[in-house]
């Protein structure tokens, strides 16, 4: 009866946790978090280490991400009465949440090791991470719907189409070195981690923003604009050849570099797991390499439509596409970009929270609960802001809880399955599984593949996808610290 009361806790924290919670699917793979004889178990936790192995080296593994705060489905419908496919526009603002970002992901695990010696477990790895943010445009996509008329048939003096944060996108070489101490007398287990951190290229647009400005005799519209795209990269570009140049100099000089670090504890209660990590604890990347940023030539662009007239097309005449393409060329020019050569900048990496529990039924069946939170700081610092414009980069905080169950096949196999509950602040979705296997033939081969957040097994109904897959090499047994599994 104990048993069952304590899974069952862990089932309605889970349940309690997510109606608070923002929409958060592909930023890590949960299915790893509790596998016991995987060493990607470490990158979620310090203290988490495989245990079947003395020592292990890791080869190249891809970890790729993806998220979107709509489905295809959400605003393009099929209306059987008319027979035809239709774009409800009411629809997708209906599933949207505000500061919603499409996010794409692909990192590469390279290459690692680790060891066991008594008690002590040592680590090294390395990984390049790429991660691209785009927001969705909410506020373009209800100008559309509504136009700039409201609903009282007054015209909307000022009709906002972006503000603020459009895209980031960052690119970084991690090099990482950890320590994990296990004190056998009270079942503890610590971990720490330290990281380098190489900036590979950074873009981002913090400080953008568009409007559309009626007239009050309705005579004109007038396009406001200003945008500020800042970029650093550890490579120079060459302007005139329209290229990167890469040579060894610049990558032993690169001084796109921050630092970063990990904390983790495991405490063994009988056949419970308690489990809690804060990783990339950091103040972000010190973007100083090669940094430009583009803004309008003239400050903020300007282009006002005043129409066109066709009169003479209509009474027979011609209609010159040179005058409208001079006109719009004209119109353009106060957006055309201007490089400048600019100062340095921090950019932040996503600090991470994972908090676990687990029930290991025997040596076969395990049960877990996590609870993952992302912290999303985004810009940190410019010294080169002219002030124009806004600056409306919004710092967000993301989580979910994820119910999983592992069961253990002989000696070289583990299946694992899981689902994460998710609200994203208008609804929940509780249905967002995953699964993954870890093949070990002759316990030395290691396989895994891992898909987690597939929330919809219908492509059209699918907002977010992660799956990772790799390679591992295994060598001797787990030691005094091992634990069945």
């Amino acid at each position: 009866m104990k048993k069952i009361f304590l899974i069952g806790l862990m089932g309605l924290m889970a349940l309690a946790g997510s109606p608070v919670a923002n929409a958060q699917y592909n930023e890590t793979n949960n299915m790893f978090y509790h596998t016991l004889r995987t060493p990607q178990t470490n990158l979620l936790n310090p203290a988490l280490f495989p245990t079947n192995t003395t020592w292990y080296i890791t080869f190249p593994g891809l970890d790729f991400q993806f998220g979107s705060p709509v489905a295809v489905s959400d605003f393009i419908k099929y209306d059987a009465a008319s027979q035809r496919t239709i774009i409800n526009l009411d629809s997708m603002m209906n599933n949207l949440t505000d500061g919603s970002k499409f996010r794409l992901g692909a990192n590469v695990n390279l290459l690692g090791f680790g060891f066991k010696a008594g008690n002590t477990f040592i680590n090294f790895n390395t990984r390049l991470i790429n991660q691209v943010n785009i927001g969705f445009p909410t506020e373009m996509v209800n100008a559309l719907r509504i136009g700039n008329i409201d609903e009282n048939g007054n015209v909307r003096p000022v009709v906002e189409m972006l503000d603020g944060d459009v895209i980031n996108a960052t690119s970084y070489l991690e090099t990482a070195l950890g320590v994990a101490q296990h004190f056998e007398d009270i079942h503890l287990t610590v971990g720490l981690r330290a990281k380098l951190l190489f900036g590979v290229a950074n873009v981002q647009t913090d400080n953008t923003r568009l409007e559309f400005v009626t007239d009050p005799n309705m005579d004109s519209v007038t396009a406001r604009m200003y945008y500020e795209i800042q970029a650093a990269t550890f490579a120079p570009y060459d302007t005139t050849q329209k290229k990167f140049i890469f040579n060894v100099s610049d990558i032993l000089s690169n001084s796109n570099t921050g630092f970063a670090f990990d904390l983790g504890a495991k405490y063994d209660w009988g056949p419970f797991t308690f489990s809690f990590a804060i990783n990339d604890l950091s103040a972000g990347i010190h973007w100083k390499n090669n940094v430009m940023t583009w803004r309008p030539e003239n400050g903020q662009g300007n282009i006002t439509f005043n129409g066109l007239d066709i009169t003479n097309m209509l009474n027979g005449g011609t209609f010159s596409l040179d005058s409208l393409s001079t006109y719009i060329e004209n119109q353009l020019h106060d957006m055309t970009p201007t490089k400048q050569d600019s100062g340095d900048y921090w950019f932040s990496i996503p600090t991470k929270i994972n908090l676990g529990a687990s029930y290991n039924f025997g040596s076969i069946f395990r049960a877990g609960f996590l609870f993952h939170g992302q912290f999303d700081r985004g810009l940190l610092s410019k010294s080169n802001s002219l002030g124009i414009g806004v600056n409306n980069t919004e710092n967000t905080f993301r989580w979910n809880t994820t119910l999983s169950i592992g069961m253990n096949l002989y000696d070289w196999m583990e299946i694992t399955a899981a689902n994460s509950i998710v609200y994203d602040s208008k609804k929940i979705d509780p249905f967002n599984p995953g699964v993954g296997i870890v093949l070990t033939p002759g316990r030395i081969f290691q396989l895994y593949i891992m898909g987690d957040y597939v929330s919809n097994f219908y492509l059209t109904d699918s907002k977010a996808f992660n799956l990772k897959l790799g390679l591992n090499l295994l060598f001797g047994t787990g030691g005094r610290s091992k634990v069945e599994g």
